[in-house]
């Protein structure tokens, strides 16, 4: 049977057990598997970062958004040999629960760019092609660390914890156009921000764990990746974007003037054409 078209939300969403850990996915469409995984920041979601894109990819391909470990409506898992291992795992687990266990392509944005990343390396041979926007786990070429995006996804949880004005200044670093940071859009990401797996999740955002460099071993990826970035983004520099097109072997880079951090939302037309040509494209 062929999963619904998203026309809402709750056509498509599904909870799956991997493992004894509750993962929350979109899915629609039919085709070469598409699997997104979102960013890291704080009331970032699956279908917060992709929603706007799945229509289109569904029309040629079987799309897998995810939610991410601690975040929308997956739960929390313990991550000792570093947090992106533990979830590209997890994914992967995910992709055997539902039968799929050939290649898929991947599309991620900012902290899943890493897991993307991850999974790419440590099981090479689950990952067909890589799209990463906006991605970690590369290095700054020209910006000082933290960022000023950095530095606002640092102090969400901290001081007087989350709230409304503390996320709309956040939203407001991850686009081009201010404009696009709505009343709305800003209590839906704050909402998302104080579930209680995400305020689990924020109780357990430690030090890095060295496997969680994966620029380290970007050398050794396989894929064909197509790295995507805005030349405004305020939260990694396209810089970041420089450094992985020389570290991943097989890489192009696209840049977007008039663009953030959040290109799928931002150009999301351009966007949708330009990894539906580059995973299709021999």
């Amino acid at each position: 049977m062929t999963p619904p078209l998203p026309t809402e939300t709750g056509a498509t969403s599904r909870h799956v057990q991997v493992d004894g850990t509750v993962v929350h996915v979109h899915e629609a469409g039919s085709g070469p598997t598409l699997l997104c995984i979102h960013g890291g920041a704080p009331g970032a979601t699956g279908w917060a970062n992709f929603g706007q894109n799945v229509a289109t990819w569904a029309r040629g391909f079987r799309v897998l958004v995810v939610d991410l470990p601690g975040f929308g409506e997956s739960d929390w898992v313990e991550a000792s040999d570093g947090k992106h291992r533990a979830h590209a795992n997890l994914f992967v687990g995910l992709l055997d629960e539902l039968g799929i266990s050939g290649p898929v392509h991947v599309v991620a944005l900012a902290t899943g760019g890493a897991v993307a990343m991850r999974m790419a390396i440590d099981h090479p041979d689950r990952v067909a092609r890589l799209v990463l926007v906006s991605s970690a786990g590369g290095l700054s070429l020209f910006d000082a660390s933290p960022t000023e995006g950095e530095r606002a996804i640092r102090e969400y949880y901290s001081g007087t914890g989350p709230s409304l004005e503390k996320m709309r200044h956040y939203l407001a670093l991850t686009v081009s156009d201010p404009a696009l940071v709505t009343d709305e859009l800003v209590e839906a990401r704050h909402q998302n921000s104080i579930t209680p797996q995400a305020l689990e999740g924020s109780r357990h955002r430690g030090r890095p764990h060295p496997s969680d460099a994966v620029w380290q071993e970007a050398p050794s990826i396989r894929a064909r990746t197509l790295i995507v970035w805005g030349r405004d983004n305020r939260v990694k520099g396209y810089d970041n974007g420089l450094f992985l097109l020389n570290r991943i072997p097989d890489s192009e880079l696209h840049i977007y003037s008039g663009a953030g951090l959040w290109v799928p939302f931002e150009r999301a037309a351009r966007f949708e054409r330009l990894v539906s040509d580059f995973l299709l494209t021999d």
